[in-house]
């Protein structure tokens, strides 16, 4: 065989063998059933509230509300069945602080007023005391998370535009000044 010959044979062997390739069947993917909420439509309602006081709208991004943070936070008490009991028992202590201070349950009361019962929240974030506050310090991250990760998050208000980098307002981590442009 000579030299030539062989370079057509291989040759023709690497055109042909992706073709082969295409004669396999995929199996049918089955689509994942829809997430079955495990929040209540009050309770839904009452986190849906606190995730837009914690992230409001402003003039640079629309808020948690927009984003649908209240959904991250029901598919993420439905992957774990202790934070889904202890935000339902945060749910409950926010109505209760509601009844306590404004005689009415919390998503009766005015804007003002959810907010002074969110700030109630957040009085001892460093250090819990009662389930009120515990509720808040795993509330928080939670509805950031779910902000940061929604299409408005992360399009938005982090202003992300797919896989290109503009790296021409970053300095670096450098301070010297011959490394400073």
């Amino acid at each position: 065989m000579e030299r030539r010959e062989l370079f057509k044979i291989i040759a023709a062997g690497a055109v042909a063998t992706p073709a082969l390739g295409q004669d396999h069947v995929h199996a049918a993917v089955a689509k994942p059933a829809p997430h079955k909420p495990v929040f209540t439509q009050a309770q839904d309602a009452v986190l849906d509230r606190l995730s837009d006081i914690i992230i409001p709208t402003d003039d640079q991004s629309p808020g948690a509300h927009e984003a649908g943070v209240s959904k991250f936070l029901d598919l993420a008490a439905s992957l774990n069945p202790q934070r889904h009991q202890a935000w339902s028992r945060g749910v409950e202590a926010v109505d209760e602080a509601a009844r306590r201070k404004f005689s009415h349950p919390f998503m009766e009361c005015s804007r003002a007023q959810q907010e002074q019962i969110v700030e109630q929240m957040a009085v001892n974030e460093g250090n819990p005391e009662n389930e009120l506050e515990r509720f808040f310090t795993t509330l928080k991250p939670a509805v950031i998370d779910g902000y940061r990760y929604s299409e408005i998050g992360v399009k938005q208000f982090m202003r992300w535009e797919g896989n290109h980098y503009d790296v021409s307002d970053w300095k670096g981590a450098c301070n010297h000044k011959e490394h400073q442009s």
